[in-house]
């Protein structure tokens, strides 16, 4: 027998079946699937922090200036030095600029030629200082 019926869930305000209901033991009271595994909460955290992370921005604030913000803070991140002299060898520690695992690489002979873990490129080495 088919049982179409129908609840509007307190919590969300949205329609389910009436017999996929559970009682939640945070709120107290009945709630639909959404509702009871969380997937609400998790919406309205995302809401509140989507609404607190955006400063007010000045008069004439356009896409332009939002690519020039985004832009000046992935530079840094660009500038981090990805090799660092081992002493007493010929290799140097490379940081992997996708995953950012660290592994041994031999500039010399060019071993390993992508990252051992997510297989990146590895990019040239332009000091020679290092060797």
């Amino acid at each position: 027998m088919a049982n179409n019926i129908t609840a509007i869930c307190r919590v969300c305000n949205k329609s389910a079946p009436a017999d996929q209901f559970k009682l939640h033991y945070k709120l107290k009271q009945m709630v639909c699937p959404n509702c009871f595994s969380g997937k609400t909460e998790k919406a309205a955290e995302k809401a509140e922090q989507k609404k607190v992370e955006e400063p007010p921005r000045p008069a004439g604030w356009d896409k332009e200036d939002e690519y020039l913000e985004k832009m000046a803070r992935l530079r840094p991140k660009e500038q981090n030095p990805q090799f660092t002299k081992i002493p007493g060898s010929t290799l140097v520690k490379c940081t992997c600029s996708i995953c950012e695992y660290t592994f041994k690489y031999d500039p010399l002979r060019k071993i390993p030629y992508t990252c051992p873990y997510c297989n990146g490129d590895i990019p040239k080495l332009k000091t020679f200082n290092l060797l």
